[in-house]
């Protein structure tokens, strides 16, 4: 039977894992980001950082920032770093949005310094910096990255970059194709053998949220429902090629039903937050807050039923919008998965804020749609 696909898609809540920034190896000098040719790298770990990486790998990496250019240089990564904050440099991070984390060994740098386009790349990955909040995103460099297998993605004709994850749509990442882009190298461990899972990822300026879709197999059978994955065996140097266009060809691109999505309109005189029970809610780009005269869509999961599926609707309350010291309870209400659900909170002080009626839109929202 043939294998046809559906996206099941839900806003990426952003990885905030806390913690200590990694230690430093103690190499290289006390600066990092935006240098030139003549740069010594810096491998400490900065604090605050632009991003945190996690190197799963034996190298010492040096990172850039979008394109292999002395200008966009960031600092460098110890082998097997954790929590490892790099370098934010005011010519590299001024805004908020997603780029590609291009890196690179110390080895190929040292060796390529005088034309540093020309080194081999260890591996590409999709990251994001929030240029409004705390940045305490972290990023995963995978053990299996960078070795003399080669995975050539090809044919990205949509809006949306594609990570490429292994053993599972939440598994390491190997690397992405960017939207709109012919092919890209994976550069992996070979022999080896790989259960590769595309994941498509969208930030969205105007809504402040990086979308996710995960593609899933809808024929009947023991493939039901499950994430779509493909199967690759490297043998040593081994290069092999994924066609993405045949994804591309039978997805849609809706917004799923797995959670619904609370846009605050904040027209009130101070900064609010968003709560459920205790607990403070994050926008996928790490914002708890909402300042004045600002909008943010906070992603809400709905509840599995005993089966695993989600339910169509389903009655939440224990939500509540204000400061920490005041708070406004949301009245119960039904959310429709893959809704968006307006409030507007006026007041002119913490201690009189109010919430408007709660408005549904029309349709499930689509991401394709805030990009126009």
């Amino acid at each position: 039977m043939r294998k046809m696909l559906e996206f099941s898609a839900l806003v990426l809540a952003a990885w905030l894992i806390l913690g200590l920034a990694g230690c430093s190896d103690g190499g290289g000098s006390s600066g990092g980001g935006g240098g030139g040719e003549n740069t010594t790298i810096s491998f400490e770990s900065f604090s605050p950082p632009s991003i945190y990486v996690d190197n799963k790998s034996g190298e010492r990496l040096v990172a850039f920032k979008e394109s292999l250019n002395p200008t966009n240089l960031i600092s460098g990564i110890p082998a097997y770093a954790t929590n490892h904050g790099l370098a934010k440099s005011n010519s590299l991070f001024n805004k908020t949005g997603d780029f590609a984390l291009i890196l690179i060994t110390e080895a190929q740098y040292n060796q390529n310094k005088n034309n540093i386009v020309a080194a081999d790349v260890f591996a590409e990955i999709y990251a994001f910096y929030n240029h409004e909040a705390t940045n305490n995103n972290r990023y995963q460099i995978s053990s299996k990255s960078g070795g003399s297998g080669r995975i050539i993605l090809k044919n990205n004709q949509t809006s949306w970059n594609i990570e490429i994850h292994k053993d599972g749509p939440t598994g390491e990442v190997l690397g992405y194709i960017a939207a709109q882009t012919t092919n890209t190298v994976l550069r992996v461990n070979a022999p080896d053998t790989y259960r590769l899972y595309p994941v498509f990822k969208k930030y969205v300026a105007s809504e402040k949220e990086i979308y996710e879709v995960i593609p899933k197999y809808t024929e009947d059978g023991g493939l039901a429902a499950q994430p779509y994955s493909k199967v690759f065996v490297l043998d040593a140097n081994g290069t092999t090629t994924w066609d993405l266009s045949e994804l591309v060809e039978i997805v849609d691109l809706t917004l799923p039903l797995s959670s619904f999505y609370l846009r605050i309109v904040n027209n009130s005189g101070t900064s609010i937050m968003v709560f459920r029970g205790e607990e403070v809610l994050l926008t996928s780009t790490g914002l708890s807050s909402t300042a004045q005269g600002s909008t943010n869509v906070y992603s809400i999961r709905l509840t599995r039923n005993p089966d695993g599926t989600y339910p169509a609707s389903q009655e939440i309350s224990g939500l509540k919008i204000g400061t920490s010291a005041m708070m406004v309870s949301v009245p119960s209400n039904t959310y429709g998965g893959g809704y968006v659900y307006t409030i507007t909170v006026t007041g002119t002080h913490e201690s009189n804020l109010t919430l408007g009626e709660i408005q549904e839109s029309e349709n499930p929202l689509n991401v394709e749609v805030l990009t126009l």
